[in-house]
């Protein structure tokens, strides 16, 4: 194989990578074409010589390909070849296990086929709607009466959105730009989110006067220039306003729409939908040769277009051609099977939701089902441990503040997918999500939320089954793929809740994430204590720029006051060496390559005492050869920092909820507080919630080329009493006493440390429970040096 090969999934986009085994039969294809290849022939067959072929397939179009059949399990081999010179890239081993879904995709005419021949046909079929009708008195009834109250509300405004203004140069004047953008945003995602629920409310009960109100607000859009002030290149958020609510709302009121209206209508959604293909497809391949953030939600406004109107537009059967191996097995380019997301759980809640328009419109009108893979599922669960229901702040990535819409559209997404999953696993959290939604804490008008289309036409949220997978008990999950994992003591009581939120993500600092691999995040008892800092003012803008995306404002080590590469696919993370027993949580977060321009090594060992609940953080540095550094430890929260310089401790409170952090290091050192941001959010879009922020640095004096520096974190709340802490300088070490138990730190390069009557060579050593833990490069061990199994 080729030792080139990039390890960041979007440099290298092959798919199934070498030695994967694909959840999904059959799995997708997909590679990185040269600049001049055209044409394409894939190859796959049982053996590594290729001749035992079971697709040998040439003028591929695409660098991508899914297969309608899947293959019975075993182990396989591919490659692919340009046709032009003929040249063949290497063979990739792939393995089909016994257990993997089978998820068969047929052709798009089968798709257009098995879709009614009349309207509506996204998310309910024609035979099914008088029985919908039917339901507003018994099983929708609650949900009827919210939807009728919001309809006749929007009933009253006015019907007509006049076509938005041009957006001046953003580079002259950002806030000028920034501001008529976002108002342009909410004005125009507002129309056309009320048009929608107007033509749900027709479908739910039969009256015209929705439908037609719903039909004037869609011959008015359909006024505008699709190439005017609202075309995509230059205003891409106006134009998805329009392809994202409005082919369901014709859908819904099609047979309502005047001749001419209709004929209005098709023309402008046809001529946006065009745009979208021609921006899309004929600028690179999505989650191949494109992976820019926006282009995951204009991939599925396009599909919706082509299901809604393909008798009408002659392309759209191209169109979903072209989509099919994307939508059906690129998707998600951000994630995996284990269902986290790179960007972060508020960008992951935009993208996901807006698959399940497509999913779950598939499903309805074909019966083809992409709930089924294992990525949903994973979603829903990624959600439940790193999203708490209480949190006050939300990590990590752009957005973070907590709002009664995202409170709501979380408990959405997981509402849909739970029931498309016919899973009730995440039932109580939905609830405790909603809960939260309407909690005392916000005004009334920040509690409105629109009611949700799809979960209004689904069927209700199943019961948990009792041979359903519990985890009440387990405190650990990880989700490796997107880089993140989270401690959990209690997901159903959150004033005994004690949470770690972690990341440290193979994807980077790229597009909505920052510069903070081995970043985290701690609630206790229900309070935020420690964050990452700074406010979501505006993409690119003075303060998201420079500072939100800095590693200064995270939670993470800092050599000299260098952070880690920005806006780069090289500077990786990756989470690894998990462990659990019934004393310990055991992780490590690996970031080397996120500082390599000054460090061979930068690490973060987290260990969770279970009985004590409490964190030992041992961040590891090795220095690039000829290059020194002082590690200095960050941290942010709400609350001011009470530090001890002497003892080298700090402490916050917040509401009888605490964090206290006991520094193992012994030598000179120094605290940096501060507070505020520099350069400070711009007021456009600042939010009630856009508190004061604090910040504290410990950093140990000179500067090394190689630092072991521990820290015991300790949380406490009314429902938990923290440990008694003691430390001491042993030799070669330094050593913490946590209640009876002990933690050694190695101060020395690979040499031996001694403490009392321990002994040990590792980087850090400990003694819970009369249990001894040593932790080395492989990770964690057991017993004296025994390697015990992972969770």
């Amino acid at each position: 194989m080729r030792s080139s090969r990039h390890p960041h999934p979007h440099i290298d986009p092959r798919q199934p990578r070498n030695n994967a085994v694909p959840g999904t039969n059959p799995p997708v294809f997909a590679w990185k074409p040269g600049e001049h290849d055209s044409t394409f022939r894939l190859t796959i067959a049982r053996d590594p010589d290729l001749r035992d072929t079971c697709i040998d397939i040439s003028s591929l179009s695409e660098p991508v390909y899914l297969p309608e059949t899947a293959f019975d399990p075993g182990i396989y081999y591919w490659t692919w070849a340009a046709d032009t010179h003929g040249s063949e890239t290497d063979v990739f081993c792939f393995e089909i296990p016994e257990h993997a879904v089978i998820l068969e995709i047929p052709c798009v005419r089968e798709w257009l086929n098995r879709f009614p021949d009349t309207h509506p046909r996204i998310y309910i079929i024609p035979e099914e709607v008088q029985s919908l009708r039917d339901s507003r008195t018994s099983e929708r009834a609650e949900l009827w009466t919210e939807l009728e109250k919001q309809a006749g509300r929007i009933l009253a405004e006015k019907h007509e959105c006049e076509e938005p203004p041009f957006l001046p140069d953003w580079e002259t004047d950002y806030k000028k730009a920034f501001d008529l953008w976002l108002s342009i945003l909410q004005q125009s995602r507002k129309f056309m989110q009320n048009t929608k629920l107007l033509a749900l409310a027709y479908l739910a009960c039969g009256k015209q006067q929705y439908a037609r109100a719903a039909c004037e607000r869609l011959a008015s859009v359909s006024s505008w220039d699709p190439e005017g002030s609202s075309y995509l290149p230059h205003n891409d958020e106006a134009h998805m306003s329009v392809l994202w609510h409005g082919p369901q709302a014709c859908d819904w009121v099609w047979d309502e729409f005047t001749p001419d209206e209709r004929e209005q209508v098709i023309a402008h959604f046809k001529r946006r939908a065009e745009i979208t293909y021609e921006f899309m497809h004929d600028r690179g391949s999505y989650g191949v040769t494109r992976f820019d953030s926006h282009a995951g939600r204009e991939i599925v406004f396009l599909a919706q277009t082509a299901l809604v109107f393909h008798e009408h537009i002659p392309d759209a059967a191209v169109w979903l051609d072209w989509l099919r191996p994307i939508l059906c097995g690129i998707w998600p380019v951000w994630a995996g099977d284990d269902g986290g997301w790179a960007e972060g759980p508020l960008y992951g809640l935009a993208y996901v939701s807006i698959m399940t328009m497509f999913a779950t419109a598939l499903k309805k009108g074909t019966g083809i089902d992409l709930y089924t893979r294992p990525f949903w599922k994973g979603h829903a669960r990624w959600r439940q441990y790193c999203f708490p229901p209480y949190a006050e702040w939300i990590g990590f990535g752009d957005h973070t503040v907590r709002t009664p819409d995202i409170w709501q559209r979380n408990a959405d997404l997981v509402d849909i997918i739970s029931r498309q999953t016919k899973s009730g696993e995440c039932t109580e959290y939905i609830e405790q999500l909603r809960e939260e939604t309407f909690s005392a804490n916000y005004h009334e008008e920040q509690k409105q939320h629109a009611v949700n289309c799809q979960l209004y036409l689904l069927p209700p949220l199943p019961t948990k089954d009792e041979n359903e997978e519990d985890d009440a008990g387990n405190m650990y999950r990880e989700f490796p793929v997107a880089g993140w994992c989270a401690v959990r003591t209690d997901l159903n009581l959150s004033e005994q809740d004690i949470a770690l939120i972690f990341r440290s993500s193979p994807f980077g600092s790229i597009s909505h994430s920052h510069a903070n691999n081995n970043d985290f995040i701690i609630h206790a008892g229900g309070r935020i204590l420690a964050m990452p800092s700074g406010y979501y003012d505006g993409y690119g803008s003075n303060h998201h720029t420079h500072w939100v995306w800095n590693t200064k404002s995270h939670n993470c080590i800092t050599l000299s006051g260098a952070g880690q590469l920005m806006r780069s696919p090289e500077s990786r993370g990756s989470i690894d060496c998990s462990f659990q027993d019934v004393n310990i949580i055991y992780f490590r977060g690996t970031a080397d390559a996120s500082y390599q321009n000054r460090a061979e090594r930068c690490r973060r060992h987290v260990c969770f005492l279970k009985t004590h609940r409490c964190f030992l953080m041992i961040d590891e540095f090795r220095a690039k050869e000829n290059i020194c550094s002082s590690l200095q430890w960050n941290i942010h929260s709400w609350a001011e920092f009470d530090t001890d310089e002497h003892e080298r401790t700090f402490r916050i409170e917040r509401e009888g909820n605490s964090l206290s952090g006991f520094f193992m290091y012994s030598r000179n050192s120094f605290f940096s507080l501060s507070s505020g941001w520099d350069p400070e959010p711009i007021e456009s879009k600042s939010h009630n919630r856009w508190f004061p922020q604090f910040h504290l640095t410990f950093t140990p004096t000179g500067l090394v080329s190689f630092s072991n520096l521990g820290v015991i974190l300790c949380p406490a709340c009314p429902s938990l009493t923290p440990p008694c802490i003691h430390r001491e300088h042993g030799e070669s070490c330094e050593a913490g006493h946590i209640g009876e138990d002990i933690v050694m730190v190695n101060q020395t390069c690979n040499t031996k440390m001694t403490y009392d009557t321990m002994s040990s060579d590792a980087l850090a050593a400990l003694r819970i429970s009369n249990t001894i833990y040593e932790i080395r490069d492989t990770g964690i061990s057991r017993n004296n040096g025994v390697m015990a199994s992972g969770p």
